[in-house]
């Protein structure tokens, strides 16, 4: 049975104790064996939701590039992580160790850093180049450590090399730990952490804004580009100075006062340095401004602001700016060049020039070449055992049929053009919490200027309480052996095509069901008035209803040029979009057809003023009058941000049944106003 991350709970904590190991070696890992692995501890913190976190870590250690994930993954947890050490935290499980926000021992506990290392079988070059990875790897990791411990980079890099051992108290002097995990239930937190990460989360996010501000794009009239993300760790090291030593016997009251006194010296000594240690290696200041404020007992919450406007006031003048592209080497060409093949195969376009020599090359083929096996066998059982070790070895041939299958089916999903979308407007949803959207009106009206003193009068922005919010969405697809074996990529082809419409057509019966549900399929019932969206009271809905014909569509655009924003201002709105069913298509047809009238009676003043939108999702006569999605709307739908397109995630490697992907997508629609939109019953 497969392990999973929620096996790692226990007690509600989180116990890592094993083998640190990777992602693809937990796939063939045999059941008895004690492990875990990033996927592992992303699903468990999942499970465990976004609050405090606490993790008990037991492990000699192992792959140090998935205990890097792991590190990086737990640094990033929203509401931190306290590691207790039980026992040990060697090698990689040390590495994790600086993920926490509050790093414990127990006092027999030990941890150890040390050099990576690895085996190669090849040539000299092979081993000069693997030595040359291992010296990477090394300054690498010893800059986390560095980081986290408020140590030089040289000196953590002479403790790995001498492949080092500490014990708690020892650990506590080096600034690998905080403290010890008996003592911490008689000691009181000095300052909470969180209050000085968000202060100095603001002063960073501020000195952003400020140096994007006095950007020469911005100085020369251009398009700001993005700026470049700062890398700052906002955690919370422990820096090298020893206490005095404590006297004998202390009272606890005494001891513990002593304690958080140093404490609450090293949190700020490492703050500052934490905070400037990037931007003294970049130039922007020097060890001196960061030691003026250690000195003079600046606070950390301030030494944000003033090293912010130290560096201001030195920032030179908006000059050119030259970008220096990155260059490929041959793999990743190739890599790019076998995606772009697939891409061009599975959507039927023309591929790339850099793409075209991997247009005759197989599924197969593409896999033995990512393994650097030069020959391809012929029968079925060789070709799937390619396929095999391609999945299941550090090949990057996984990721290159996922890009390529994502490709094709983003393609195929922006060939759709559900008729929603025609009706609402569209937002970006930035996470999967309910999200407020500012109607229109809701913008205060322009005020007189005194004209004695110039005075501007201040105005207020009506409420807006309506909120919509994104889902996730799911299923499970299966690509059999034989599929990928014997190359069908007509076969994958259509799964693609029909997946990219089939997600187009989810959407559109998800929106239906929103703006059709209630009582007398009326609409959702908003917040602002407690009435469904379509009523008579605030004259959203005809009091009777009646044909497609001039008559009723007057009443509409009427009732849609009398509309008030919320703070009673005259909206004006103007009738766009006609929206009916089947039943209605035709009626709707005629009405809006451009026929030369002979006599002026005979005029029809809607010829060419209204756009037609038919949906099958619409049963029976009624009908719809809405103003443009731009000018008022009613709708809104949306996508997670950073997600364009529905998406193929690879769930389990190719197997005895095949390869299993999770087609995902995050979509969500809501109603936000009505006064947009006006509905007839019809008859």
């Amino acid at each position: 049975m497969k392990k999973r991350g929620t096996d790692l709970i226990i007690g509600g904590e989180l116990v890592l104790s094993g083998y640190v190991i990777s992602d693809e070696a937990a796939g063939w890992a045999w059941e008895e064996e004690i492990f875990f692995c990033p996927s592992m501890v992303r699903e468990a913190l999942l499970a465990m939701g976004e609050g405090r976190i606490t993790i008990r870590l037991n492990s000699g250690g192992g792959d140090p590039v998935a205990g890097e994930a792991i590190r990086a993954t737990l640094a990033g947890h929203p509401g931190g992580c306290t590691i207790i050490v039980e026992g040990q935290a060697s090698s990689a499980a040390s590495l994790i160790l600086m993920g926490a926000a509050d790093r414990q021992m127990t006092a027999g506990s030990f941890i150890m850093l040390h050099n990576p290392s690895a085996y190669v079988y090849g040539g000299a070059d092979d081993m000069r180049a693997q030595a040359d990875f291992l010296d990477m790897l090394a300054r690498v990791y010893a800059q986390v450590y560095a980081e986290r411990s408020g140590q030089s980079l040289e000196a953590v890099m002479q403790i790995m090399a001498a492949e080092t051992f500490y014990n708690a108290e020892a650990a506590i002097e080096a600034g690998f730990i905080d403290q010890v995990a008996a003592e911490s239930a008689n000691s009181s937190p000095v300052k909470p952490f969180a209050e000085l990460k968000i202060a100095m989360t603001r002063d960073l996010q501020t000195y952003v804004a400020l140096m994007r501000d006095k950007a020469p794009e911005r100085a020369n009239g251009g398009a700001p580009r993005t700026p470049a993300p700062v890398a700052v760790t906002m955690e919370t090291p422990m820096p090298t100075p020893n206490p005095s030593p404590a006297p004998v016997n202390p009272p606890v009251q005494t001891q513990d006062a002593a304690q958080a006194a140093v404490m609450a010296e090293r949190q700020r000594v490492t703050m500052i340095q934490t905070m400037a240690r990037p931007y003294v290696a970049s130039g922007r200041l020097t060890d001196t401004d960061v030691q003026a404020l250690i000195d003079d007992g600046t606070g950390a919450e301030m030494a944000g602001t003033r090293l912010m406007a130290t560096m201001a006031q030195r920032e030179p003048a908006p000059g050119t700016m030259r970008v220096t592209e990155r260059g490929r080497d041959e793999t990743e060409t190739r890599r790019v060049a076998m995606e772009g093949s697939l891409v061009a195969r599975l959507s039927r376009a023309q591929p790339e020039d850099v793409a075209r020599q991997y247009m005759d090359h197989s599924i197969v083929d593409m896999a033995a070449e990512r393994l650097g096996q030069r020959r391809v066998p012929g029968n079925f059982a060789a070709r799937e055992e390619i396929l095999r070790m391609a999945f299941h070895s550090i090949s990057d041939f996984p990721a290159l049929l996922e890009n390529a299958m994502n490709r094709s089916l983003a393609a195929r999903y922006a060939q759709a053009q559900p008729t929603y979308r025609r009706i609402a407007r569209q937002r970006t949803y930035v996470d999967f919490r309910d999200h407020t959207t500012v109607r229109v009106g809701d913008f205060p009206n322009l005020q007189p200027v005194s004209a004695e003193g110039g005075e501007l009068k201040s105005g207020t922005f009506g409420e807006s309480k309506e909120t919509t919010a994104v889902k996730a969405y799911g299923v499970q697809v299966l690509f059999s052996r034989q599929l990928l074996v014997n190359d069908s990529l007509d076969g994958i082809q259509q799964i693609l095509n029909d997946r990219g419409a089939a997600v187009a057509r989810f959407e559109e019966a998800t929106f239906y069901a929103m703006l059709l549900s209630g009582a007398n399929a009326d609409g959702p019932t908003l917040r602002e008035t407690t009435r469904q969206m379509f009523n008579t009271t605030d004259k959203t809905k005809a009091a009777a209803g009646a044909a497609i014909t001039v008559t009723s569509l007057s009443e509409g655009r009427a009732a849609l040029r009398k509309r008030q924003s919320l703070d009673k201002s005259d909206l004006d709105l103007s009738a766009s979009i006609l929206v009916c069913g089947p039943d209605k298509e035709t009626e709707a047809q005629q009405i809006l057809a451009p026929i030369q009238a002979q006599q002026a009676g005979n005029v029809n003043p809607f010829s060419g003023l209204l756009s037609p939108v038919v949906t099958a999702k619409i049963i029976g006569n009624a009908w719809y009058l809405f103003a443009s999605p731009e000018e008022a709307a009613c709708f809104e739908w949306g996508l997670l941000e950073g997600y364009t397109a529905p998406r193929f995630r690879m769930e389990d490697p190719f197997g005895v049944q095949g390869t299993k992907f999770s087609l995902e997508h995050d979509f969500g629609c809501g109603a936000i106003d009505f006064r947009g939109g006006w509905k007839n019953p019809g008859n």
